[in-house]
């Protein structure tokens, strides 16, 4: 029942858990529409406190199903064939994903290129130039396609006959952001890649779901290369995902060439400031802690470009 599981999908504060003892618990849309939060409660065994209108989830249900029938927009729920087999081993896997273009390009090996939006030239080239030879040895480049390195790994694959690539996004799939992408994500979809989200269509962007979205990126792939991430950088929320989903994580030499260097240390320098403000210090205390060079000290190799990446795995 496609128009319950997309209404279901779109309740945010349910854990996948959660979203599939609802379920099994109702049987249709208008179930849904008359349970209050105090019923979602009794249902799911968690007291929520959460802001909740069952008519409204119910009519935003609706709304996507028609942009998904009017954008040709898919879907598959996580116990479905279609839905991604390495987003299915990650623990907080979304319920459903969404997407246009051809899924069948995750079938392929994929290569996750990720990076901070303020990229500098050398860093900016050593995407595109990664994500080519990716592309013209098979692999699937997975970004974010954002400004910056995201959209340098995406044209960069695209610059290769045949070369595909996904690009997740924090919205919903009829929404593209940044908007100035719109051309990028069109290209991406006519050469055979795919855009793909766990946000129902018509699902605006918002901070959270930008984080959110990183963790897609990292669990798409079994291997992420970060090549530009300032002390800060959401490309480190990326990475360590990669980590907590036993996922190879590798660090590009173009990270530490100098003019990276003096980015990273005015991005510590301002966390340092407002650590010096802040009342609560532990997140920014973590961001501080959490860096390239951490990893790179943890163990996460350095890589001149795709073929030193081929080299470094076959060692692995």
């Amino acid at each position: 029942m496609q128009d319950l599981d997309i209404a279901i999908s779109s309740i945010s504060f349910l854990t996948l858990r959660e979203k599939v003892i609802l379920k099994k618990n109702i049987d249709s849309l208008e179930q849904l529409a008359v349970l209050s939060i105090t019923d979602i409660s009794k249902i799911i065994g968690r007291v929520s406190k959460s802001k909740w209108n069952g008519q409204d989830t119910v009519l935003f249900a609706r709304k996507s199903l028609a942009l998904m029938e009017a954008q040709k927009i898919q879907c598959a729920r996580f116990d479905e064939a279609d839905f991604p087999v390495l987003l299915r081993e990650i623990p907080d896997m979304p319920y459903m994903v969404f997407w246009r273009g051809d899924l069948n390009a995750l079938l392929e090996p994929c290569v996750s290129v990720v990076g901070t939006r303020d990229v500098i030239r050398e860093c900016a080239e050593a995407s595109f130039n990664f994500a080519h030879d990716a592309a013209e040895h098979g692999f699937t480049v997975v970004s974010g396609l954002a400004n910056g390195i995201d959209a340098f790994a995406h044209k960069g694959t695209l610059s290769v006959k045949g070369g595909r690539t996904c690009a997740v996004l924090p919205t919903g799939i009829d929404t593209i952001v940044p908007e100035g992408h719109k051309a990028l994500a069109r290209n991406i979809i006519q050469t055979g890649g795919l855009l793909l989200s766990e946000y129902i269509p018509g699902t605006p962007a918002e901070p959270f779901r930008f984080v959110q979205r990183n963790r897609i990126i990292a669990a798409l792939s079994s291997a992420t290369i970060a090549v530009q991430a300032p002390c800060g950088s959401g490309t480190l929320i990326t990475a360590q995902f990669a980590l907590d989903y036993n996922r190879d994580l590798y660090v590009h030499e173009s990270a530490f060439c100098e003019e990276a260097r003096l980015q990273d240390e005015k991005s510590k320098k301002a966390l340092r400031q407002k650590l010096s403000l802040a009342k609560n210090t532990s997140g920014l205390a973590y961001k501080l802690e959490h860096t390239l060079s951490s990893y790179v000290d943890e163990g996460a190799p350095i890589i001149r470009n795709f073929a030193d990446f081929l080299d470094r795995r076959k060692e692995s």
